[in-house]
């Protein structure tokens, strides 16, 4: 089974944030670079969750908090740019990535929504 785009471009976001953060100085490591992998983190988790549940509800509610985690890393990514951790750059290219995973769990909602409606699974 071939493994949806959604999956390996967090994946590839997560693998590029991890080291990223551990760059950060010591007094912001446990603040900021904590709070960043965290909720990178859990986006992921929860497009895993989300790619394993038959539940339409439940689905619903993954992708939610997928698209929660990707608000929280771009809030994290600002402040981390506005306290000078990261370059204008790196700020940019998380931009890039994040807009890219944005639009794939777009289209992975539409799609989810477009089954429910098929179905007659009416969401709570």
């Amino acid at each position: 089974m071939k493994e949806s785009p959604i999956f390996h471009k967090l994946f590839e976001f997560t693998a590029w944030v991890i080291p990223l953060t551990l760059k950060f100085p010591r007094a912001q490591r446990f603040v900021v670079a904590e709070a960043l992998q965290r909720v990178t983190l859990g986006a992921h988790e929860a497009a895993i969750r989300a790619g394993h549940t038959k539940d339409p509800v439940a689905l619903a509610r993954e992708l939610d908090a997928v698209a929660l985690h990707l608000s929280l890393t771009r809030f994290y990514l600002r402040l981390a740019h506005k306290l000078m951790l990261i370059t204008l750059k790196q700020h940019e290219y998380a931009a890039e990535r994040l807009t890219e995973i944005g639009r794939l769990l777009e289209a992975w909602k539409r799609v989810s929504a477009a089954k429910k409606v098929a179905t007659g699974v009416v969401a709570e």
